[in-house]
């Protein structure tokens, strides 16, 4: 590890002149400093978005705890810098350096990227330019660390082809170390041959040594007790998920046409319960949390979530700790639920529905009717909330009007059932997105609105739902929304539009006020790509799709089969009351785990 003392000379001009410093020292309680000169492979953990963003990112948590675990291993971390920083390690011809060992970003074997959203994409690659390393993969050479990324962009490797030297399909617990294990055999051999050999691993891709035509497999990690941290660095700063996160589940058999997590994990795999709750007892203890969240992309799907939060509550008795559920599902929702996280803090609860109509909530395959919706609400206010959130997604496949119209109708009609009960209307806010067409799921080949028809509809909703005082819309913006598309389904072509936005500044546009609007149009079309034709394209099954490198374990003729369903209304049965045959199981040879 670099001295301290050491560091902040070198770098007192950069840190003294900057806003909010403390994103860029490191030290936290609880980060984890190991000799740097005594580990045989060195991996920085790089997550392209803000401090109070990327240290409250779980997927980092997991990888920093698994690798840090192991003896002749180190992961360190670094996180997207302000452009005040950035603007002060040029002046002062600084390179971007690692928060725990205060390592130059070049020291390191391998960077792991987060591609946890599209619009960070540009970021990357100005990390990279920040820490000296040359952007196109192309350019690198045996003093350059290898470039390696997953997460759920990870799906489409195309985008980024150009810069990133390895994609992790998948789960990356495994896949992580026996990448370093490999690596720590055949170092000696130049870049190209240790690339050529680190993607014969399964869940590996390489853009430019994985053969051509080679289909790879994502990886599936069965949930270990060990592979959990019970401790992770606590901010300097408030950051935006300020509490013990432990994953209880991980995948979801609801399926929801428009849902790529859903798809792309599956099968679904539960924690059992005495392993949840003792993870939560250990986190709690060793941070000092007053919180614990129970994640998961469907937390009270969990068999057995009402007998662990019981639990939990029992031994958390007469202290402050209380607990926090991500969206719930309105059909799971139980008054005796309501009652268990009742808590001592109160202050949202959070219901996606995702459509207003039953109609469309058949086509989404959401398995879910408006009396169990205003069931959940009613709970969830008889129960102590006066704050309630909604989830809506507007602009999906097979939307009329109508449909619109049945999401003011709905929460008139949660005010009617309230006022009835003689409940006190709650403050509800709805947030209203723009749906995107995601690879690996039955809606990925459709079309998305133009942003002109989506912002008719925000007025629409706006116009028919004025009446409602307590309630407040939050819309999307839909040029967002379009950008998303455009990136999230695009062939190797878009990655040089990537690279001509960060020649011309791109960086940190996961937050809209950086994003340059004009630019994103303008390059495109230096491109040779028009925005609005790609994103309103259909694509078709029988096709070569280009993700079709990737294999999920879904058949191709059941994302077909879906579509066919939602066109019809139709709905799927969730894969937790019965085998829908999507292929995963089957093609992969593996099961589902639920704790039983």
């Amino acid at each position: 590890m670099t001295n301290l003392i050491d560091f902040l000379d070198e770098y007192s001009p950069v840190l003294y002149n900057c806003e909010r410093p403390s994103r860029y020292i490191g030290g936290e309680f609880l980060s984890i400093k190991k000799d740097f000169n005594n580990a045989d492979v060195k991996i920085l953990m790089a997550f392209p978005d803000k401090y109070e963003i990327g240290i409250s990112n779980f997927g980092h948590k997991i990888l920093y705890h698994i690798i840090n675990n192991e003896e002749n291993m180190l992961a360190d971390r670094i996180y997207a810098p302000e452009k005040d920083f950035c603007e002060l390690l040029e002046k002062y011809n600084k390179p971007l350096y690692s928060l725990d060992s205060k390592k130059p970003l070049n020291d390191f074997d391998f960077i792991g990227f987060a591609l946890q959203y599209e619009m960070s994409y540009t970021t990357i690659l100005k990390m990279l330019d920040m820490g000296k390393i040359p952007v196109l993969s192309k350019d690198r050479t045996k003093e350059n660390p290898i470039i390696f990324a997953g997460g759920p962009c990870a799906y489409n490797p195309n985008p980024l082809s150009r810069f990133i030297d390895l994609f992790l399909i998948g789960d990356g617990e495994d896949v992580i170390i026996e990448i370093a294990k490999l690596y720590e055999k055949i170092k000696y051999l130049d870049r190209n041959e240790i690339l050529k050999k680190l993607c014969q691993i399964e869940g590996v891709y390489s853009p430019m040594h994985s053969p051509e035509n080679a289909v790879i497999k994502k990886r599936i990690f069965n949930l270990k007790y060990e592979a959990h941290p019970v401790k992770s660095p606590i901010p300097h700063s408030q950051s935006v998920h300020d509490r013990a996160t432990i994953e209880i589940r991980r995948g979801c058999g609801r399926l929801c046409r428009f849902c790529q997590s859903a798809h792309t994990n599956l099968p679904i795999r539960e924690r059992k319960k005495e392993d949840i709750i003792s993870l939560v007892k250990d986190y709690v203890k060793n941070t000092g949390y007053d919180e614990y969240s129970l994640l998961s992309l469907s937390s009270n799907d969990h068999g057995k979530i009402e007998e662990i939060i019981e639990e939990l509550n029992e031994h958390f008795k007469n202290t402050d700790v209380s607990v926090s559920l991500p969206s719930q599902r309105a059909d799971r929702f139980s008054v005796k639920l309501g009652q268990l996280i009742h808590g001592v803090k109160k202050g949202s609860v959070t219901i996606a529905p995702e459509a207003g109509s039953q109609r469309m909530r058949d086509i989404i395959n959401k398995n879910l009717n408006e009396e169990q919706i205003i069931s959940a609400t009613l709970a969830c206010v008889e129960n102590g909330w006066n704050k309630i959130k909604f989830y809506f997604i507007i602009g999906l496949p097979f939307e009329e009007y109508a449909d619109l119209d049945a999401i003011v109708d709905l929460l008139d009609k949660i005010n009617q059932k309230c006022r009835e009960n003689g409940f006190k209307l709650p403050k509800i806010t709805c947030s209203v997105s723009t749906f995107v067409p995601k690879p690996f799921t039955p809606f990925g080949v459709c079309a998305q609105n133009l942003p002109s028809e989506i912002k008719e509809k925000i007025s629409h909703i706006k116009n028919k739902g004025a009446h409602l005082k307590n309630v407040k819309f939050n819309f999307h913006n839909p040029i967002i929304s379009q950008f998303e598309a455009f990136l999230t389904r695009g062939g190797k072509e878009v990655s040089d539009f990537i690279y001509k936005m960060y020649q011309k500044g791109a960086y940190l546009e996961s937050w809209e006020e950086n994003v340059t609007y004009d630019a994103f149009y303008e390059t495109a079309k230096e491109c040779g790509l028009n925005i609005d034709e790609e994103t309103t394209k259909v694509y078709n099954y029988d096709e070569k799709l280009p993700w079709d490198m990737i294999d999920t374990g879904i058949n191709k003729e059941w994302l077909k089969n879906e579509y066919k369903k939602a066109k019809n209304a139709q709905t799927t049965v969730p894969c937790e009351t019965k085998c829908s045959n999507c292929g995963v199981c089957t093609n992969f040879k593996t099961h589902k785990v639920l704790d039983k």
